[in-house]
């Protein structure tokens, strides 16, 4: 645990609710992992940057054996969990939430739109690019722990944030081979997620899926369940809410997003946008 400004029970809050009300959040998370942390997916991005512990990161089937001063990129909407490998043992690591409106505002989207890209989510780099912005995740942690006393404390946390994310920005870009293609997978199922969510306004019945995929449906819904923590059918639906609920702060209307989005009645997608997102579709303000 962070000895300077933070604590667990903020970190978890953020996890729980998977919204970000802010621009940005940062943490420096030292703990002892003693609990499995279940599959979830957050309304905003987040970059890890991996100081020591022993532990993998799935993130949309993909499984990743991380190393100390790897950085770890998990795109908003993302289903992913960490899995510690020793119990005990202390997984250090500092963290950046990041709104996706604040990255789009200041152009600073570039290394997680090549991660979604490259489909790869976790970069190492050589280590005098690491080492730089590590020391500006160490300013900013230092910021906010005099944020309250320093004269425009917030405002010097702002600009090291940008710093931090122009200077990896520039790296992932300078680095083109900095993206880690060590990730175990299983070759069917990213092909599933990848026509899955290509397709989230088209018919993806179980059965159209085996079909296209040459599969026993029963053999296909058993590994994709193994390797992503969830049922097609949920992973499918989540993501359906998802993209409709961004098409209603686009302008569309509720119940045209509810068929563009391939559920069959305004009734079912009412519902399961409200169990999903907490609030009906009629409740969002544009």
């Amino acid at each position: 645990m962070n000895d300077l400004f933070d604590s667990s029970l903020t970190y978890e809050a953020y996890e729980q609710k998977g919204y970000l009300d802010e621009d940005f959040h940062f943490f420096h998370i030292r703990s002892s992992e003693k609990t499995e942390i279940p599959y979830h997916y957050h309304d905003f991005h987040k970059l890890i940057l991996v100081l020591s512990g022993e532990v993998k990161y799935l993130i949309e089937g993909l499984e990743y054996e991380l190393k100390p001063f790897d950085f770890v990129l998990v795109n908003r909407f993302m289903i992913h969990r960490p899995v510690f490998e020793e119990k005990g043992s202390i997984y250090d690591r500092m963290i950046l939430y990041l709104k996706d409106d604040f990255l789009k505002e200041y152009g600073l989207l570039d290394a997680f739109e090549m991660s979604f890209s490259k489909k790869s989510h976790v970069v190492r780099f050589p280590a005098s690019y690491s080492a730089g912005v590590y020391d500006l995740f160490k300013c900013i942690e230092a910021d906010l722990s005099r944020e309250k006393s320093d004269y425009a404390g917030r405002l010097t946390t702002r600009i090291d944030v940008f710093r931090a994310l122009i200077l990896f920005n520039k790296s992932c870009m300078a680095q083109e081979k900095c993206f880690s293609d060590e990730a175990r997978y299983n070759r069917k199922v990213i092909e599933l997620i990848e026509y899955i969510n290509n397709h989230l306004t088209d018919n993806l019945s179980i059965d159209i899926l085996s079909d296209h995929f040459y599969m026993s449906k029963y053999h296909m819904m058993r590994v994709f369940k193994n390797e992503t923590g969830y049922s097609i059918h949920r992973y499918i639906s989540e993501k359906r809410i998802l993209l409709a609920r961004d098409l209603i702060y686009d302008g569309m209307a509720a119940t045209a997003a509810c068929l563009e989005c391939g559920f069959r009645d305004y009734s079912s997608f009412s519902r399961a946008f409200k169990n999903q997102l907490g609030i009906l579709p009629s409740e969002i303000k544009i």
